[in-house]
């Protein structure tokens, strides 16, 4: 298969360089708070995939440090998706459970989510963004991103698939 069967444009809100990805509210059950958020913060940074997983929350980390009117294009799959790595800075991998056919996508700061029907089930999920090196630049706006979902079969580690290099070099702090 070389085309998503669904594909679906937003724009997103990226705010202090977070997008928030998830399904059920990690935080709504959580008698401490928005300890899923500090947790996936957590794994983004340690695991030096800037993507961070926990309790169904994905935290994406970007360049960019705000831009309330990012585009996403969320694109549901049959299978993988072809690897298209050379179009974008940054490329993860991670698993996302999306039991309600609803995704959202928040910035970090409590605005509302921005939410985006799916089928429900079990998701292999591929994050990527690009306009990195320009948003360090100081050009707004030319950041975009792309969310690809497909069913998955088994659990699987989360992988980076593209590091931008800005990540290693600390490009990314202003």
């Amino acid at each position: 298969m070389t085309e998503p069967t669904t594909t679906t444009n937003l724009e997103v809100e990226i705010n202090y360089g977070q997008l928030y990805v998830y399904s059920v509210e990690p935080w709504a059950d959580d008698p401490e708070g928005h300890n899923a958020v500090l947790r996936a913060l957590d794994d983004a940074y340690d695991s030096g995939r800037f993507v961070g997983v926990s309790e169904g929350l994905i935290d994406f980390l970007s360049a960019v440090q705000w831009n309330f009117h990012a585009p996403m294009s969320v694109e549901v799959w049959e299978a993988e998706p072809p690897a298209d790595e050379q179009n974008w800075d940054h490329v993860a991998d991670v698993d996302l459970d999306v039991p309600d056919g609803s995704l959202k996508f928040e910035g970090s700061g409590g605005r509302p989510p921005i939410e985006c029907t799916v089928p429900s089930g079990l998701y292999r999920v591929r994050l990527a963004g690009r306009g990195y090196n320009e948003a360090r630049a100081g050009v707004e706006g030319m950041d975009s991103y792309r969310t690809q979902l497909w069913p998955r079969e088994r659990p699987a580690q989360p992988e980076t698939r593209k590091c931008w290099p800005g990540w290693l070099t600390g490009a990314n702090r202003q």
